[in-house]
């Protein structure tokens, strides 16, 4: 893991630090750039056909949105289909998730039953996909092959009204009504494809999706960072911790909003520790700050995204708070000592009219199909 670490502390040190890489190097981006974008273009003429060839009564019947990015790590997307599902839930909406269940041993296509959660571990489902059955409650079928993750969802549950892909904005091969691309405050760095760049596609993506979301910033300074115009596609998400929550084994949860954590912990700011596995772990740690908690770099811990935790991990450090992400907590044992990071997320009225809307047609048209 240690190898993997500094290559992508190096590679976001060019992606968004401007760094110029010596010559050995930069050639070497460039030229796995130009074979990134044949082969990703191959793979999307490829589904583009199969898709054709696809009857359209073969088309499920939920809406399926698409909730994903064009840059390499951490740019908020999974919060955001937290922030979809709760609300479609209170709409009383039946959804479900589809993910890739990042780090698993098995690709096959695999359902995580909410009714029983008990002993599913995240090295066989994903942390991500894991952290969101238990947040929701909602059905999650995890694979490698999004369309194949879909299928295996819509066999246990034929009753959904709306399906909600974390990630998958570049698998073509998955059939989706709306696409939702998510931004947060470091833009799209160089602007350049992978591995030269963050970038897992052209920005010219930005013209075909449905809505952008800007986490945590305005549309407009997005649209300033990418070089170009919002419009009414672009939408302000604000992304928040509102409070911590600690596991022991035995005994009922103990919570605390984020006054009372700054009141308790400031006291001794030398005994906090936070760490994370995140695409962007500083993003976290500056969030942490941002409540009034004193956390010097000396203090915090970035570790690859999607971590494999070893079973003693918390004994390493000496601190008496440990602090994390619900991501990362989901595959830690309860330890009196941690403490995880609540998150919530509010989407703007206008999109979640738009996409009520757009469940609601879909809806109609399934019952007439029926009649």
């Amino acid at each position: 893991m240690k190898w993997r670490h500094r290559l992508e502390a190096w590679l976001f040190k060019v992606w968004f630090n401007k760094h110029q890489p010596a010559w050995p190097g930069r050639a070497l981006l460039k030229l796995g750039s130009l074979l990134y974008r044949w082969f990703t273009q191959r793979q999307r003429n490829t589904a583009a056909i199969q898709q054709a060839k696809r009857p359209i009564h073969a088309r499920q019947a939920p809406l399926v949105l698409v909730v994903g990015n064009v840059v390499v790590g951490g740019a908020g997307k999974t919060p955001v289909v937290l922030a979809v599902v709760q609300h479609l839930q209170a709409q009383g909406v039946a959804v479900g998730v589809v993910s890739r269940g990042f780090g698993r041993s098995n690709q096959a296509p695999q359902l995580i039953n909410p009714q029983h959660l008990a002993g599913t571990k995240a090295q066989d489902v994903g942390d991500e996909p894991l952290w969101l059955a238990q947040r929701t409650g909602c059905p999650v079928a995890v694979g490698a092959k999004r369309q194949a993750a879909l299928q295996c969802l819509l066999t246990a549950y034929p009753t959904l009204q709306c399906v909600v892909s974390d990630d998958g904005l570049q698998h073509a091969g998955l059939q989706r009504d709306l696409e939702w691309l998510v931004f947060d405050e470091r833009g799209a760095g160089n602007q350049l494809l992978l591995p030269q760049g963050p970038l897992r596609e052209p920005l010219t993506r930005l013209h075909s999706v449905d809505a952008i979301l800007a986490s945590n910033l305005s549309p407009e300074t997005l649209a300033q960072n990418l070089n170009t115009h919002p419009d009414n596609r672009w939408h302000g998400v604000q992304v928040r911790i509102e409070g911590f929550v600690q596991h022991t084994a035995g005994q009922a949860p103990v919570r605390l909003n984020p006054q009372e954590a700054v009141a308790l912990w400031g006291q001794q700011p030398q005994a906090l520790r936070a760490f994370a596995g995140l695409g962007n772990p500083n993003k976290w740690f500056k969030a942490l700050r941002g409540l009034g908690l004193a956390l010097p770099p000396s203090q915090t811990t970035a570790l690859p995204d999607h971590f494999h935790y070893p079973s003693n991990f918390c004994d390493a450090f000496a601190e008496k708070v440990l602090i994390t992400t619900e991501k990362d907590a989901v595959k830690l044992l309860p330890n009196p000592r941690m403490w995880v990071a609540i998150v919530a997320v509010t989407l703007p009225p206008n999109l979640l009219h738009t996409l009520d809307e757009a469940v609601l047609h879909v809806h109609r048209k399934q019952f007439k199909q029926t009649l």
